[in-house]
């Protein structure tokens, strides 16, 4: 969650408990929760800031525990340390390092801006004489009536598009509690005047067959009603999950970054489902239930107002026990949720690596986890399910009530002949006619929270920032000639963790340009920038003298080929992999980009050719077969920038000759970025830039390089070492 400027009261006590005695600690000017314990459990923490400390404290079993208290001008300097699958923020105190929390990337952006706060802060010359408290940010409560009036302001705009369907469906629906009203009516006339007299028996066949078609025409109409809203609610599911794979398509690619895979099929699969829910189940039930209730009143005040109001003494309690229950039962559906979603990410994890697991035996390990996660499903929930067939009873206890009420007043009328049998038995079945809904709304209790959830979670990635896609003072660029320069450019994942540093280059067009350094140096990292997946902190890149950030990213990316080192294709043919990037191209051309990347040779072998279905991520062709497919797809694109990932990594060296071949007819006339931790793989570049921890070190030839004895000599001497030891081992 953001920065914040309010804490629990308990965690203000501990704050003045941890100080010096006769200390203040100040104004509190923000705090920022995380998502992990200092030993890495995973738990609720929070590091809060005064005008004159840092304190941070975790939360375990609903208890806050203090774990650091320092001073602010004590802190000489404060780094994040990256872990695996999350980071920790570490505070340099008097030449010790103290690591003061643990938090997963869900809540990086958070700690970046809690950290850049605290840089201005911290150390004998930080100041918080002019620093005001941060303006904290709402935070929905998805629990109160306000949050649940926007999302049924969010649903009614999915129904705009269909809105006559919608009032057809609801019209249909209120002439359906209309009839409810008339068999209870028609009982009270049977009893009190047709079956106490005998001359009135010539009605009972009349009154038998009014029953008998309100019932028909009530079943008719429900019926109606019922196929109209789910045709709409399908309609709806269907309009929910098409504007959210819309999105999902336009996110950019820091925001699955921190999100799970099973997460986001989870909103898929289960969280747009709700609204299917919404409108055929919840928001029929309510208009019709409650339409009911008004009716049911009215005509109970109408026969007896003294039995009615006595019918009214439990309701304020049925529906404040609703409202509590359904803030109650909020909290366990979204652990629930997040219980679904790690389960989700599990399977996905286990099914995409089976082969993994497989060759490494390790299978009862994976159903093993798997199980544990299965259990933290089932104990999500237990708990719900539980709760929520322990309220029921209750609130239908309540409801009871009212009636048992009635009878003891009502049976006290009937002796008095102050009302007549028949007006009873009518009041006892209009009264259950009113109960019924009652407690069907009241059941609603935690359909809302379970409903409220999952919907909010689906308008949660709807209402994602996309990719800029059309910035302010965007520029119309042509075709472009290829000429590339990088100003300065610095760049980070998490702030002040850069990983790309000063790095300043310029490419004439058709020139190639080889990326070489260590793993983690930042050469996929400057091409991520190239391609603007991520934007840079500081510095330009530009393509013929035009900033990237200010093209239209369709533009841009249209004209850059992409050739990774592990290349994904899709589950479809050779062909619809190859023609991915130009749908438009014709059987021919998809056979001549082959033909250039070396793959016709291999796809006519196949046993349907070109259209032989490559399976699962390609998982029925080899690697090398895969790549060439890649490169077939990259020359059918016809790109004027071409990006080469390490497209000859761990292949043999038959398959390695016969890529560079097809990847020698792509290079020609292109501007190339290309990365390869085989050296030998790019001594044709026109020039190499080295990088060493995110920084240039050397820039030129291979000749030149060598020459110099730097830090490409190294690596050179290094590859070297590697490939004559393989030599007399192989």
């Amino acid at each position: 969650m953001p920065l914040i400027n309010k804490i629990p009261s308990e965690l203000t006590h501990l704050i003045r408990s941890g100080l010096p005695a006769g200390e203040d600690h100040g104004d509190l000017l923000f705090a920022c929760k995380t998502d992990l314990a200092p030993d890495g459990r995973i738990d609720e923490s929070m590091l809060a800031v005064t005008r004159r400390h840092l304190v941070v404290a975790t939360r375990s079993d609903g208890a806050w525990t203090l774990t650091h208290s320092l001073s602010l001008a004590k802190i000489d300097g404060l780094t994040v340390e990256p872990l695996v699958g999350a980071s920790a923020l570490v505070a340099e105190v008097d030449g010790k390092s103290i690591r003061l929390l643990r938090y997963t990337h869900a809540v990086a952006q958070d700690m970046t801006d809690a950290v850049e706060s605290l840089l201005h802060l911290i150390g004998p010359d930080g100041s918080t004489d002019h620093t005001e408290p941060v303006a904290e940010e709402p935070v929905p409560d998805w629990s109160s009536r306000e949050a649940h009036l926007r999302t049924f302001g969010r649903l009614w705009s999915f129904c705009l598009p269909h809105w006559r369907k919608l009032v057809i469906a609801m019209v249909v629906t209120v002439a359906a509690s209309a009839i409810d009203l008339l068999p209870p009516y028609l009982t009270m006339i049977l009893v009190d005047q047709v079956l106490v007299d005998q001359s009135m028996f010539i009605w009972l066949p009349t009154i038998v067959a009014l029953l008998a078609v309100s019932r028909i025409v009530h079943t008719g109409v429900t019926i109606i009603s019922g196929r109209m809203l789910a045709v709409l609610g399908d309609r709806l599911a269907y309009d929910a999950r098409s504007e959210l794979l819309n999105v999902l398509q336009l996110l950019p690619l820091k925001y699955y970054d921190m999100q799970q895979t099973g997460g986001l099929m989870a909103r898929i699969a289960r969280d747009a489902k709700s609204i299917h829910y919404f409108w055929i189940d919840f928001a029929p039930q309510v208009v019709q239930q409650g339409l009911l209730v008004i009716g049911m009143t009215a005509v109970l005040f109408y026969l007896n107002w003294e039995l009615a109001l006595l019918v009214l003494i439990p309701i304020p309690a049925i529906i404040f026990a609703s409202v509590h229950i359904k803030r109650y039962l909020m909290w366990f559906y979204g652990r629930s949720w997040d219980s679904w979603a790690t389960f989700f990410e599990r399977v996905n994890d286990a099914l995409a690596g089976i082969r993994v697991v497989k060759i490494f035996a390790q299978e009862k390990r994976q159903s093993r986890d798997m199980q544990l996660e299965n259990e933290k499903v089932f104990t999500a929930e237990r708990n719900i399910h539980v709760r929520s067939r322990t309220v029921r009873p209750l609130l239908a206890f309540l409801v009871s009530v009212g009636g048992l009420l009635v009878l003891w007043y009502g049976g006290l009328l009937v002796q008095s002949n102050a009302m007549t049998i028949g007006m009873l038995v009518a009041f006892l079945l209009y009264l259950a006619m009113f109960y019924s809904p009652v407690q069907q709304l009241t059941g609603m209790a935690d359909w809302i929270p379970e409903m409220m959830t999952a919907i909010t979670r689906t308008f949660e990635v709807i209402d994602s920032p996309i990719e800029e896609y059309t910035p302010a003072g965007i520029v119309d660029v042509p075709r472009f000639e290829g000429r590339l320069q990088l100003q300065d450019v610095n760049f980070g994942y998490v702030a002040h963790q850069p990983v790309l540093k000063g790095i300043n280059l310029h490419v004439e067009p058709g020139e190639m340009i080889g990326l070489v350094g260590h793993s983690g140096a930042g050469k996929s990292t400057l091409i991520k920038l190239m391609c603007r997946f991520y934007d840079v902190d500081d510095g330009r890149i530009l393509i013929d003298g035009t900033d990237v950030r200010r093209m239209d990213l369709t533009q841009l990316r249209s004209q850059i080929g992409y050739v990774e080192q592990d290349p994904f294709l899709f589950s479809g043919s050779v062909a619809d992999n190859i023609r991915f990037g130009n749908q438009e191209a014709s059987r021919e051309e998809i056979i001549e980009a082959a033909i250039n990347a070396n793959a016709h040779e291999f796809i006519v072998k196949l046993p349907d050719g070109y259209d032989t279905p490559v399976g699962e991520r390609g998982g029925r062709l080899s690697g090398g077969e895969r790549q060439r497919v890649a490169i077939a797809r990259a020359i059918l694109h016809d790109p004027r920038i071409l990006i080469l990932d390490e497209p000859t990594s761990a292949l043999d060296l038959e398959t390695e000759k016969k890529i560079q071949e097809a990847l020698g007819r792509l290079m020609e006339g292109r501007t190339t970025l290309a990365i390869a931790h085989r050296l030998s793989t790019l001594r044709d570049a026109d020039r190499l830039l080295v990088l060493k921890n995110g920084e240039p070190v050397e820039l030129g030839t291979h000749e030149e390089l060598l020459d110099r004895q730097g830090e490409y000599y190294r690596l050179v001497q290094l590859h070297t070492n590697v490939s004559s030891i393989v030599g007399v081992e192989g």
